[in-house]
């Protein structure tokens, strides 16, 4: 009787799961559709120059967010039992005392960051506006952490859906009547300070103020190495700022953003549901069927969705951006069609680092992420003077290779091999070069290949 019991508990479990999961992708499709539609707009609106102003300040808010973390979200959501209130108290003032620390001093080194990424005395205005937000990161922490927790996907949807209506509308409002950066400052902060609201509003009961330091010593334990590998994924990802922005100046690096948020879009929409995914992977042993047959869902998923559609958007690139962003961001299709073997391989490499973390194999994920960083690097380093394109390029190379290593891995963790469940999705990527093909876009390819910079 125990173990009807114990099935059906498991049942009910497993349908919540699927049920909360495809009202959360649900959701963030509908969520995605709406900013690329609005952001197609802006890209009409706004000039390279304006997202590459943004995009410096934005790197340099997601690093304050990644360090003043510490990795102690990961390690709430990871462990089996229910947090304590010692823990979430612990949380909350720990990342309130680093944003705050963070805000204050982005707020003072702004005028030094300016002068080094070639930005005039206004923009210096725009960098302080922004230094605010590591303090909402921070207070936004703890209720996102309870809705996880409890597997309440399609809240956290719900709340980021109506953030993402609120943001886009006021960039288009902004857009239209102020223009420049600030409409993308301005609808940055509008939007994160709707998205802090809801997410009280959903999980409310602010768990006070205080530092438990056994609790602590506990999380970081295990968050540091989470934070390290967030840290390693996050330099990884946003080397245009730092390489590109100082040595090309915002347009390049406009351009740069553009060209990888281009070819992003499948990537972004199917990897969101990595969000999902750590929760439930933490539930399960490496020897249940359960896991192995819910990694090979999320991969196959990911690579059947995302392929195709990255394989349209990357060889239509030249007629898309002309017919739809406008000419000038021509410049951006060399760093499209380089980048999109970087998006193929995060379509795989994203479920698999969450799976490694789930296990508890924060340390390897560690050792993995920081090869892959170090080889980007390496590569990027070696090759930027010869423009963005090859930046790009530099970019796939790093990450097809580390697609495999893990591939291996997760098939020996598992016991079975996922390779044999990934031919349909890779046919069809092929089916889908060949219809794009038939329909003549590849010839187009020359003739923006050198469109200069």
């Amino acid at each position: 009787a125990g173990g009807g019991r114990e099935a059906a508990m498991s049942d009910a479990q497993r349908r919540r799961i699927l049920s909360e999961t495809a009202r959360f992708a649900a959701l963030q499709t509908l969520a995605s559709v709406y900013v690329w539609a609005t952001g197609l707009l802006l890209t009409r609106w706004l000039s390279p120059h304006d997202f590459g102003v943004y995009g410096i300040g934005s790197f340099f808010l997601g690093l304050g967010a990644l360090l003043g973390d510490g990795g102690l979200g990961a390690a709430i959501l990871r462990q089996k039992e229910p947090p304590t209130d010692d823990e979430y108290r612990t949380a909350v003032t720990f990342l309130l005392a680093l944003g705050g620390a963070f805000s204050v001093s982005f707020f003072a080194a702004a005028p030094f960051v300016a002068s080094r990424y070639g930005l005039s005395p206004r923009e210096v205005e725009v960098l302080r506006a922004m230094a605010p937000l590591y303090l909402v990161s921070a207070i936004r922490a703890v209720p996102y952490l309870r809705l996880q927790r409890a597997l309440s996907f399609a809240h956290i949807g719900r709340v980021e859906l109506i953030t993402q209506l609120v943001k886009q509308t006021v960039a288009l409002i902004l857009a239209a009547r102020v223009g420049g950066v600030w409409t993308l400052v301005g609808a940055q902060i509008i939007g994160a300070s709707t998205q802090l609201s809801l997410a009280w509003v959903a999980a409310p009961g602010f768990p006070g103020l205080g530092i438990h330091p056994a609790a602590l010593r506990r999380m970081l334990g295990y968050g540091a190495k989470v934070q390290a590998l967030s840290l390693l994924g996050f330099f990884k990802d946003n080397l245009s700022p730092v390489v590109l922005g100082r040595v090309l100046g915002p347009s390049a690096v406009g351009l740069f953003d553009f060209g990888v948020k281009y070819a992003q879009v499948p990537v972004v929409a199917v990897n969101a549901l990595s969000r999902v995914q750590l929760p439930i992977y933490a539930r399960f042993d490496r020897n249940d069927p359960v896991l192995f047959d819910a990694v090979r869902g999320a991969t196959r998923t990911a690579l059947l969705i995302g392929l195709p559609i990255l394989v349209a958007m990357t060889v239509g690139a030249p007629w898309v951006i002309h017919r739809v962003y406008s000419d000038r961001w021509l410049p951006a299709v060399p760093v499209v069609l380089g980048i999109a073997g970087n998006m193929a391989g995060g379509l795989v490499a994203g479920p698999l680092f969450t799976l490694l973390q789930a296990q508890g194999r924060a340390g390897l994920a560690l050792r993995v992420f920081s090869f892959w960083t170090f080889a980007t690097w390496a590569l990027v380093l070696a090759t930027y003077a010869h423009g963005i394109e090859v930046v790009a390029w530099a970019y796939s190379l790093a990450t097809l290779g580390v697609t495999a290593l893990l591939l291996r891995w997760s098939s020996a963790h598992l016991g079975r091999s996922l390779a044999p469940h990934l031919v349909r999705p890779l046919l069809a990527a092929t089916a889908a070069t060949l219809a794009c093909a038939e329909l003549s876009w590849l010839p187009n390819l020359a003739r923006v290949l050198h469109h200069p910079l």
